[in-house]
């Protein structure tokens, strides 16, 4: 005996507005029938109609596995210590390298001071904001 699958919620949701739609337009059609003004543009609806009722209602392709699957993992570890030696040697040279690298880089030049046209205490924020009286 297979357990019950979880569906979620928003499956529901959706195959609800399917089976909701696909009423419609079958109570539309029969109306249409009844009165007489069934035309060629009804079977173009009812195909469109059906289209998104049948994307609505499917299940997603892409279904989460279940936890219950027994999952293997392959952890495999280096068996050679000789390997490993090596390349953490490798990896401290690099990391070394690197850090001669940014030294070099991180050279600052000495900040210009410009002076500030606006001598007042205003903000840049206020002056932003400040509106502008003399426009006419």
């Amino acid at each position: 005996m297979e357990p019950k699958k979880n569906r979620s919620i928003g499956l529901i949701i959706r195959r609800f507005f399917a089976i909701f739609i696909i009423v419609s337009t079958v109570s539309g059609v029969i109306t249409q029938i009844e009165t007489g003004t069934f035309t060629n543009e009804a079977f173009g609806s009812v195909f469109v109609s059906m289209l998104i009722a049948y994307y609505l209602a499917r299940s997603p392709r892409n279904n989460p596995q279940s936890p219950d699957l027994n999952i293997e993992n392959n952890n495999e570890e280096f068996d050679d210590d000789d390997e490993m030696k090596e390349l953490i040697e490798e990896f401290e040279e690099t990391l070394q390298d690197i850090q001669i690298e940014d030294a070099k880089s991180s050279y600052k030049s000495d900040r210009v001071k410009k002076n500030n046209p606006v001598k007042d205490a205003q903000s840049l924020l206020s002056r932003i904001f400040q509106g502008r009286t003399d426009r006419y």
